[in-house]
């Protein structure tokens, strides 16, 4: 009995304290996992105007906020950026920033890194392997799900 008790205590803390499938934030954990990988995550909103919305660049990129899945609740997943076609961001902000829908919105793209000149930054010329990964952990604003092909 205090065996199925225990596991049980287990199970419910892992999934407590764990990251949310399909959010942000279970992906941004352990990123080297997933670079180059499809993945999917649950949109719950998007911010608007796109970052670069003055720019001629032929995408667009938005920060958007998840919601993840644990058991049967939807909770906060954090941030992340998206980057879409220019000629889908009118469509992609509108579907993601819909007030009636019922739940969020699946969206899957493959999970990239911002290509990054780690000279030009404050870490100064010639950073440590461990400076750039401490830069970089847990920060959204290294990352971004690439959904434009």
């Amino acid at each position: 009995m205090r065996l199925i008790i225990t596991v049980l205590l287990i199970v419910c803390a892992a999934q407590t304290y764990g990251q949310a499938r399909f959010s942000a934030q279970s992906y941004l954990a352990t990123p080297e996992k997933y670079l180059g990988k499809s993945v999917t995550v649950y949109v719950d909103s998007v911010d608007v105007p796109a970052i670069n919305c003055t720019t001629e660049d032929p995408y667009r990129v938005f920060r958007i906020y998840t919601k993840g899945r644990n058991a049967n609740e939807y909770v906060w997943g954090g941030a992340i950026y998206v980057k879409v076609p220019r000629d889908k961001a009118d469509s992609f902000a509108t579907r993601h920033n819909n007030p009636n829908k019922a739940a969020p919105a699946n969206l899957s793209g493959i999970f990239r890194e911002w290509p990054t000149e780690y000279g030009s930054r404050a870490l100064g010329t010639n950073p440590t392997q461990e400076q750039i990964w401490w830069d970089r952990c847990y920060s959204y604003s290294h990352f971004y799900l690439d959904c434009t092909k």
